[in-house]
């Protein structure tokens, strides 16, 4: 393998998709065991690597040199080879403040909440501090030092920016969600790093107060192009990112036909290249919500509540 993804268990990953559409390289994906990672790395058999969970903090051993920015963070995301020698950096911070920028979300001067205490919480906790953020709490259900609990939340009211860190809500546990977004009347900005599903409950909430938001996609793309730049030692990459962006959501996410023609509805799932489900049973919503790379057809005899149309909204867009 010359470039490609490390973890542990990899499941589906975009990362293939987002790599090898930059024309430059293959790209492949590794599960391994943390022993079989330790033997991997010691034979520098590849010419760039990122680094998934749970081996961010791992592969410090194996660097002939890390950056500043990684140490800080104390995580390694993207490894790479100058002048024969193994160096480590992360690339999740730039992907993580392109996720903020392009959301319109900004942390100068602001009160901002981080939902988690994960490697994941770390890089954002330098991004928003970076940015000059006037205060930061972590909230974590595990009582940990430098902490607040959820219970404690109801005393931070004021918070400003929201940002969720952890895998709750992610899939196949779509509808899970740690706060109520109402609760937090002074919020002005959500970022949940979770991107499948491309909606979660957090950020449905967020479109429906109107607060700026975004899921992890962007930030996913951003940290790939990011990564590609130290591979090939080019600049250049990240003007890519939208573009890809709207290459992946197009492929993945689920149009939905509310009414309308059956036959057309048909039509344009081909044309769209995409898997034709009927809707007869609205209590299904979430079931059939939570896949992706459909056109829902729900009939004009079904007639589906808010929640099962948030549910089936979750991957997806009215079409």
């Amino acid at each position: 393998m010359t470039y490609g993804l490390i973890g542990e268990k990899l499941g589906h990953s975009y990362s293939k998709q987002i790599h090898e559409s930059l024309g430059r390289y293959t790209y492949d994906l590794l599960s391994l065991s943390l022993e079989e990672l330790e033997i991997y790395l010691k034979k520098r058999e590849f010419s760039g690597l990122n680094i998934t969970i749970p081996y961010k903090k791992a592969v410090f051993p194996f660097c002939d040199q890390v950056s500043e920015l990684a140490s800080k963070i104390g995580s390694i995301n993207t490894l790479y080879f100058r002048d024969g020698l193994l160096c480590g950096t992360n690339t999740d911070y730039t992907g993580f403040l392109y996720a903020a920028a392009s959301a319109g979300i900004s942390f100068s001067g602001k009160k901002v909440l981080i939902l988690g205490n994960g490697g994941t919480s770390l890089t954002a906790r330098k991004a928003i501090s970076d940015q000059g953020a006037a205060q930061i709490l972590i909230a974590s259900r595990r009582g940990e030092s430098g902490c607040i609990s959820y219970e404690d939340l109801k005393s931070h009211r004021d918070v400003e920016v929201i940002i969720n860190t952890t895998p709750v809500g992610t899939y196949p546990d779509n509808g899970k969600h740690l706060i109520e977004l109402s609760e937090f009347p002074a919020c002005g900005g959500v970022i949940d790093v979770i991107y499948n599903p491309f909606k979660t409950v957090l950020l449905q909430q967020a479109e429906e107060l109107k607060i700026p938001h975004s899921n992890g996609l962007p930030m996913l793309v951003a940290q790939a192009t990011a990564a590609a730049e130290f591979f090939l030692d080019e600049n250049g990459f990240q003007a890519e990112n939208e573009r890809i962006i709207k290459m992946l959501r197009s492929q993945i996410e689920n149009l939905i036909c509310f009414g309308g023609s059956e036959v057309r509805a048909r039509q344009s799932a081909q044309s769209h290249n995409k898997t034709f489900i009927r809707l007869d049973d609205p209590s299904l919503a979430e079931q059939v919500g939570r896949e992706r790379g459909q056109l829902i057809y729900v009939p004009d005899s079904i007639v589906c509540t808010p929640q099962e149309k948030k549910a089936l909204l979750q991957n997806g867009r009215a079409f």
